[in-house]
């Protein structure tokens, strides 16, 4: 999965602005960790991507709207972006991310190695495989 080189798309608006304005078709809409997923699911159809921001290391939300979207059917883009740190990669990706923006300073060569290095899983996720006592 390349989840450093899916390009952003060309119009980014925050959320709660779009929802302000009409709500019209848009090529991505970002997110806060307290948006209302079920009223995000409502609308999906009028954006292709969502982007998740973490507004710091530990505020783990995100990773519940990225698993929320998934599970009810999203099948657009899920981009994390903000605080996003290497360690926390391999787990976005569990959960539905297929996007991701390393915050500066974050070393992103490190990425393919690190999607690999834990494969012993007790937890079901979005990314098709399922825990290690199935």
């Amino acid at each position: 999965m390349e989840l450093l080189k899916k390009p952003q798309p060309k119009q980014v608006v925050e959320y709660t602005d779009w929802l302000q304005a009409d709500a019209a078709p848009v090529g991505a809409v970002k997110v806060e960790a307290d948006v209302d997923v079920a009223q995000l699911l409502s609308l999906s159809e009028r954006f292709q991507e969502v982007q998740v921001n973490f507004p710091m290391f530990a505020d783990g939300r995100g990773f519940s709207i990225a698993r929320l979207l998934r599970r009810a059917g999203f099948t657009g883009t899920i981009r994390a972006v903000g605080d996003v740190a290497l360690d926390r990669v391999p787990f976005m990706q569990r959960v539905g991310f297929d996007a991701i923006e390393l915050k500066e300073g974050e070393e992103a060569a490190l990425v393919p190695r690190l999607l690999n290095h834990v494969n012993i899983h007790y937890q079901a996720s979005s990314d098709g495989h399922g825990p290690v006592y199935l």
